[in-house]
């Protein structure tokens, strides 16, 4: 007994590792400067604090194709708490969001395994930064976490032994409506999970309420042009690719360059193993095709149905922008969860799942992805830090930002009447960035102009592409911009992140090579003196590249 006990608390000891490690990593990269549809928060603040709206009106009403009640919940409660707008504190609270679905992916777990070891795989995949692009911002912490979670505690109320206290669900329900659009497609699954159960009057009362709800929640309604819902025959099977690339997004962490085509092969392979399992499933007899069977599902059978069902939510709102937006970074936490249940459907229902070899495989591939999200995410991470900093310079002095805001125009100073940039760079570090003096070193700089491709169709700018070449190994890899002073002004000064695409030796030093960025044409035309600027120990330190950068 005692050795049970000291094994489960090893085990318990080895899932917190995880937990705190990309606590420490969020704490860390944790950034006080909004960042796009952050400008909801904003504006939230704004109109409670000016008393143009009662508070209700604004909690409930739309942003973009969502009532996004809970991240505005959040930012209120990070207002209330420092007394200010403080988008760092929103995404540290967001990390309980975090911790909120891990614990609705331990239920599931729970609901069908007595023993504790196989859990560990989750702890690792679901805390490291192959989440790093949700949980670093504000508004989608509290949106895509929160709808998972509220889904899935939603349906663990609707289990026959839960019949007691079913009704608890349909407000869990409602709950995961206000994180985002998403939330929705939980509701026709939990009456189509009822009605497997046979349990007709619960199923016809959930059915009342959602459609009391649905009425409510779609009154003075409009989609946003991001959604472009509508289909012909004929873009069928383009749906029912970009159905199979979003379930199997998860590859794209393997392989950007050929993440459409991984993403093609683990969706098919998901969605098909899930159907082999369920159709044919296992009895005394073996594996044999059982209709009743296909209708017995249990929590983990419809929590994993009820992700399928976010798929197809994210792919018929996006898929007229192309396959390759079914693996962009914003829905790294449907990934993640996707390839979780269908990693706990393994779990319960594989007939290798008690095999020694599947233990040690399981908790060896999560340990590697979650080991190797630490460095392959390490640059873009740091990159997108030094794009905030450099965003609360630029906004403060020129008004406009440079790393966002490419489809909509910056907001006017009077709106963040409730914020206040920090400041990254004192004045003495400015000071040395914007000299014009000094040898020009051997770096080289080439800006060249994008013409209208389609992938920025919805951009209000047009982009150019900036590249730094022949950085050495003395320039670290992180806080490194390309300063740019105008000619013509030489108090003009803009601060330009820059990301490391040098190659890594295998000691972990960087070699020479190229520091690289696309910016929207929103600074003024003329010629500009380029510099490369970083910290070292808080030290400012700059090599000159070029007087005569034309822009």
């Amino acid at each position: 007994m005692i050795r049970v006990k000291q094994k489960q608390f090893l085990i318990y000891l080895l899932m917190a590792a995880p937990v705190i490690a990309f606590a420490v990593f969020i704490f860390k990269h944790a950034i006080n400067v909004p960042f796009m549809d952050d400008m909801e928060l904003v504006d939230s603040i704004n109109v409670l604090k000016n008393g143009t709206a009662d508070v209700f009106t604004t909690l409930v009403r739309q942003q973009n194709d969502h009532r996004s009640t809970f991240p505005r919940l959040g930012i209120i409660l990070s207002y209330l708490l420092s007394g200010t707008l403080d988008f760092r504190l929103t995404i540290l609270l967001g990390y309980f969001n975090l911790m909120l679905l891990g614990y609705a992916f331990y239920l599931i777990y729970r609901s069908a395994n007595k023993e504790i070891t196989l859990f560990l795989p989750v702890t690792l995949l679901l805390f490291s930064p192959l989440v790093y692009y949700v949980h670093l911002w504000s508004l989608t912490a509290f949106q895509h976490t929160l709808s998972i979670a509220f889904s899935i505690l939603c349906l663990y109320f609707l289990q026959p032994e839960k019949k007691p206290s079913w009704l608890f669900a349909f407000p869990i329900a409602v709950a995961a409506t206000l994180t985002n659009l998403d939330g929705i497609s939980v509701m026709p699954v939990c009456i189509f999970w009822l009605l497997t159960q046979k349990r007709w009057k619960d199923s016809l009362i959930f059915t009342g309420l959602t459609v009391v709800y649905l009425i409510l929640y779609f009154t003075d309604f409009k989609l946003s042009s991001a959604s472009q819902i509508g289909f012909t025959m004929n873009s069928l099977p383009l749906m029912a690719h970009a159905f199979i690339v979003v379930t199997g997004s998860f590859a794209r962490f393997i392989s950007d360059t050929y993440g459409i085509l991984l993403s093609t092969i683990l969706g098919s392979g998901i969605l098909l193993t899930f159907l082999v399992f369920k159709f044919f499933p296992r009895s005394e007899a073996g594996y044999r095709f059982s209709f009743p069977e296909i209708w017995k599902l249990d929590l983990t059978d419809i929590c994993f149905l009820r992700m399928l069902g976010s798929m197809g939510m994210i792919m018929i709102g996006r898929y007229a922008e192309g396959v390759g937006t079914m693996i962009a970074p914003r829905f790294q936490i449907y990934a993640v969860s996707v390839l979780i249940l269908f990693y706990l459907f393994l779990v319960k229902s594989a007939p290798f799942r008690k095999a020694t070899f599947f233990k040690i495989a399981a908790i060896s591939i999560a340990l590697v992805l979650s080991v190797y999200s630490y460095r392959k995410y390490d640059k873009a991470v740091n990159f997108n830090d030094a794009g905030l900093k450099a965003d609360s310079y630029n906004y403060t002095r020129n008004k406009f930002f440079l790393h966002q805001y490419y489809n909509l125009p910056d907001p006017e100073p009077s709106f963040y009447e409730n914020y206040i940039f920090p400041e990254y760079f004192g004045k003495k570090v400015i000071d040395t960035w914007k000299t014009t003096s000094g040898a020009k070193s051997d770096l080289g700089i080439q800006v060249t102009e994008y013409p209208d491709l389609p992938r920025y169709k919805t951009y209000l700018y047009r982009v150019k592409a900036i590249k730094v070449s022949n950085v050495g190994s003395e320039v670290p890899g992180k806080d490194v911009y390309l300063g740019l002073t105008e000619n013509a002004d030489p108090n003009r000064f803009y601060l330009v992140a820059l990301k490391d695409d040098r190659p890594s030796w295998k000691s972990g030093k960087a070699g020479a090579g190229e520091f690289n960025v696309e910016i929207p044409v929103k600074i003024k035309p003329g010629t500009y003196t380029a510099t490369l600027c970083w910290l070292d120990d808080d030290q400012p330190r700059f090599k000159m590249i070029s007087k005569n950068v034309s822009l």
